[in-house]
């Protein structure tokens, strides 16, 4: 295998960093947990300190840790893209509380050397969570483009592609899940992981988070 140009390696980076912004102005969309108004409960709740970990279950590394590209095709850039995926991760903790009113924070992660896993987790017991439209696969030949569906013990937003082939089903594009427990509500999203897998990694996310509150 022939090692990349200088001038080769700028694209690429270019091209990671536009893949990890588009993936998560998708994410966004279905981000929505405001703090309840009118609550008595939620407006006694004490604000809980949400840490997300270097590493998730299941080993996606952090994407503002230069480790999560090593022995990579990324691993020459590896830098350059935590530098700037731990500027995003900063601005995302600022912006995140404010505008929710409640206690939030963002992390990317990264799944096969060069694909992104969106972590969000909230203060909030969840269920402000849908796609901007639910269609009736009838009027769709059978398959809509997005789809609402129980994962697991998670509600997830599948968003399909292009069939391969005629008769064929369309892939998943991306899954976006949900999972609640107790306080702590966990949005995760990704076009690599499978939205069962990404459910999975939620439910062991927030046992982790629970376990750091009763520490």
């Amino acid at each position: 295998m022939s090692t990349p140009t200088t001038a080769g390696r700028a694209p690429t980076v270019v091209a990671i960093l536009l893949g990890l912004l588009f993936l998560g102005l998708m994410a966004a969309f279905a981000i929505g947990l405001p703090k309840a108004q009118g609550d008595p409960a939620s407006d006694e709740s004490a604000e809980l300190t949400l840490t997300l970990p270097d590493k998730l279950p299941g080993g996606y590394v952090a994407s503002d840790d230069p480790a999560a590209f090593a022995g990579g095709q990324l691993a020459d850039q590896a830098d350059e893209i935590a530098k700037q995926e731990q500027a995003n991760r900063e601005f995302g903790n600022k912006v995140l509380p404010d505008a929710l009113g409640t206690s939030a924070e963002t992390r990317t992660y990264v799944a096969n050397g060069t694909e992104a896993v969106f972590v969000q987790a909230f203060q909030s017991t969840g269920g402000a969570f849908a796609p901007n439209s639910i269609p009736d696969p009838d009027n769709s030949g059978g398959q809509a483009a997005t789809e609402l569906a129980k994962v697991g013990d998670g509600a997830c937003i599948l968003t399909y592609g292009q069939a391969q082939a005629e008769g064929q089903a369309p892939p998943v594009a991306f899954s976006q899940c949900q999972v609640s427990r107790g306080e702590v509500t966990v949005q995760i999203g990704s076009s690599a992981v499978a939205a069962d897998a990404l459910v999975g990694v939620a439910d062991d996310l927030l046992k982790s988070l629970q376990d750091a509150q009763d520490q």
